[in-house]
């Protein structure tokens, strides 16, 4: 009854369905994010990053502003979202420094700074993109994205993927939208968020690029020179005022703070290599393969089918229908290929490969799968047909969002997608990181198992990637085990895919034994060998 009475009730007023899944939306996505948000990861960029907030702060106050140029990348939006909040934290509570035991309180203040920026950016995605698509077009592409298990992850996470995704399509969509109605102030928003994207991850800079060929290749097309200076003159200007205005190092030594940005980008970001293990071997180049790799891995088989029939079977049919009078440059559709098949390129040709970057994506698979979907839909004739769709549908749903999500809780950046049989299976293929996933119960495994019953002492530990477990864990009991011997550490800690190093297998005073092994997701992902002396 209570169903009926509702279902009634959105017929009788149409104009509350918007209201209704955006409330929805809103309940969703703050459940699936702050739920154990303090204690799921400190990922190893996150504790360097609230370094550089802290700093990027004292420079701003101290009016030193070349502390607030601390990376290449830079992450100037990341800093101007989690700096002030800390900040606020720090005279609210009293507690003004960092350490071992106030460390999971400034990130927790930090995500929930950051969860909050990406919601509002979320919303605005949705009715800045129903303008092009229609509400529901909009929600449900926005939706999917959003609640897709990796992105899920890596929205908790304290890094700048996530930002630079939203930034990036609002301002893309916006992009789009002034060459439908070409209007001044327009031009100064999409500089503003392309901005806010060159200054989350300078390499967005290629969508600066992008937009202002498309924007004067469309006016050149349609007639329109006359808009080219006024249009895409705005969108420079803005673009250049507001990353002056926000950037304050740039104040001090403008052409010395972006010749270094670019200069670090081609060398770390192009030229050096990342760390990876691709079909179990050890490389710094993953090649050509790591991202249609990574796609089919990382993103739901749900949003996948719907590419897949979106691109194979009514790409003809969607382009025509996103046609206007503008001609080919006019498909929204083909405009969002155009960019993001360019990102995917860009991210390619590099030597460095993250599986992260592919988040940028994101947007493009979930509008195609949502496109593809209602194709499958209106060539649906009965209502059987309908019904079994609806039903496939939130069995889909159930079985590749829900039952993930609930079973990986908090571990969701551990998912990998069910075509590959297991996360077992798919380890094998691209090797997992450690990424200081579930680094908070190891501590605690490590303190409560391991410390000296007579004296209460915490053993030495040897880490590869030390800098997770530092953020709470004394420094002075943290040693690199590449770099120094077994008499250093009681314990070696290894990671998923970290294999036990070479001067320990060696060495002729001591052995480690494995004692521990903590499981996520199927994976043995952390292994605990206590040292024991040899005869």
């Amino acid at each position: 009854m209570l169903l009926e009475k509702i279902h009634r009730f959105f017929l009788r007023h149409k104009k509350f369905r918007p209201l209704f899944l955006i409330i929805v939306f809103s309940i969703l996505f703050f459940l699936t994010r702050l739920p154990g948000l303090k204690n799921d990861v400190i990922n190893p960029d996150g504790s360097l990053w609230h370094y550089r907030s802290e700093q990027f702060i004292v420079g701003i106050k101290n009016k030193q502003f070349e502390k607030t140029y601390q990376h290449y990348q830079p992450g100037v939006t990341l800093m101007w979202v989690t700096g002030p909040a800390v900040e606020i934290y720090k005279r609210l509570t009293g507690v003004v420094s960092y350490n071992i035991d106030t460390f999971q309180d400034f990130d927790l203040i930090s995500k929930i700074a950051i969860v909050a920026v990406q919601y509002f950016l979320s919303v605005l995605i949705i009715f800045v993109l129903a303008k092009i698509v229609g509400f529901y077009t909009s929600f449900f592409t926005v939706s999917l994205f959003t609640f897709e298990p990796f992105f899920l992850a890596n929205s908790r996470l304290y890094h700048m993927d996530i930002l630079l995704t939203l930034l990036l399509f609002l301002g893309i969509i916006l992009s789009f939208l002034n060459l439908k109605k070409p209007v001044i102030w327009r031009s100064v928003l999409i500089g503003f968020f392309l901005s806010l994207s060159f200054l989350t991850k300078s390499i967005s800079i290629g969508a600066l690029f992008f937009v202002l060929f498309y924007t004067v290749a469309y006016f050149i097309y349609s007639n329109q020179k006359d808009k080219i200076f006024p249009i895409a003159g705005s969108i420079v200007v803005s673009f250049v005022f507001f990353t002056f205005l926000l950037f304050p190092a740039l104040w001090v030594k403008p052409w010395y703070y972006i010749s270094d940005i670019f200069s670090e980008l081609v060398r770390v970001g192009i030229r050096k290599g990342h760390d990876q293990i691709m079909f179990g071997v050890p490389t710094t180049d993953a090649g050509p393969l790591f991202y249609p790799l990574v796609i089919l891995m990382k993103v739901s088989p749900l949003l996948l089918i719907g590419v897949f029939y979106c691109f194979l079977k009514f790409i003809r049919g969607i382009v025509k229908k996103f046609k206007s009078p503008g001609g080919v440059f006019f498909g929204f559709t083909l405009y969002l290929v155009i960019f993001y098949v360019g990102y995917f390129l860009g991210i390619s040709f590099p030597a460095k490969k993250v599986d992260r970057y592919i988040l940028v994506m994101y947007p493009l698979f979930s509008y195609c799968a949502v496109i593809g979907y209602q194709r499958i839909f209106q060539n649906l004739k009965s209502s059987a047909e309908k019904y079994i769709f609806f039903g496939l549908s939130i069995f889909s749903l159930a079985v590749f969002w829900v039952i993930p999500i609930i079973k990986l809780y908090p571990w969701y950046f551990t998912y990998t997608s069910p075509v590959f049989g297991s996360s077992v299976n798919a380890n094998k293929i691209i090797g997992q990181k450690p990424y200081g996933v579930g680094i908070v119960d190891l501590k605690e495994t490590i303190v409560t198992g391991y410390s000296d019953k007579s004296t209460g002492e915490w053993p030495n530990l040897g880490f590869y990637d030390t800098q997770p477990i530092k953020t709470i864990y004394p420094n002075s009991k943290v040693f690199d085990v590449r770099v120094y011997g077994p008499s250093n550490y009681d314990l070696v800690v290894l990671g998923i895919n970290e294999e036990m190093p070479e001067k320990v297998l060696k060495s002729t005073q001591y052995k480690f034994e494995k004692d521990y092994s903590m499981w996520i997701n199927g994976l043995e992902y952390w292994r605990i060998y206590v040292r024991k002396n040899l005869p």
